[in-house]
């Protein structure tokens, strides 16, 4: 298998083009049919995964610690609601949301954010140490 070629064609991956344009692009530089270089992509795909998707990972990696300290900040600020609720009469709490209720809001959104940041590390970790 040619370096070049290989090496095109992992980096058209990387970049997420459509598989017809690398398809093209292939059978132009190499002179393969276009069947042969469908072939020869998806044969470099399956070989190279591990290098394609661990240099996708970063931007993903940072995005999602970021995420999660955001959401941690805003369960950690938010916290004392949570806590008063249950200290409290609880059928009081439950008739009086309305003076709490952005503060009960804002806990939420920050679970549902901490969450979702877990994904993305779990994610990217998948995606770095794939077994």
């Amino acid at each position: 298998m040619n370096e070049e070629l290989t090496s095109l064609i992992i980096k058209e991956l990387r970049k997420r083009h459509e598989r017809k344009a690398i398809i093209e692009k292939v059978c132009k530089q190499s002179g393969l049919s276009w069947r042969d270089a469908e072939r020869l992509i998806v044969l470099v795909e399956a070989q190279q995964r591990r290098t394609i998707s661990v240099q996708r990972t970063p931007p993903l990696l940072f995005l999602s610690i970021g995420t999660l300290l955001l959401g941690i900040g805003l369960l950690a600020f938010n916290m004392q609601i949570l806590l008063g609720f249950f200290q409290n009469d609880i059928h009081g709490q439950i008739l009086s949301l309305q003076s709490s209720d952005y503060k009960m809001i804002e806990w939420m959104t920050g679970l549902v954010i901490t969450i979702g940041g877990m994904i993305g590390l779990w994610k990217a970790f998948r995606a770095i140490f794939p077994d």
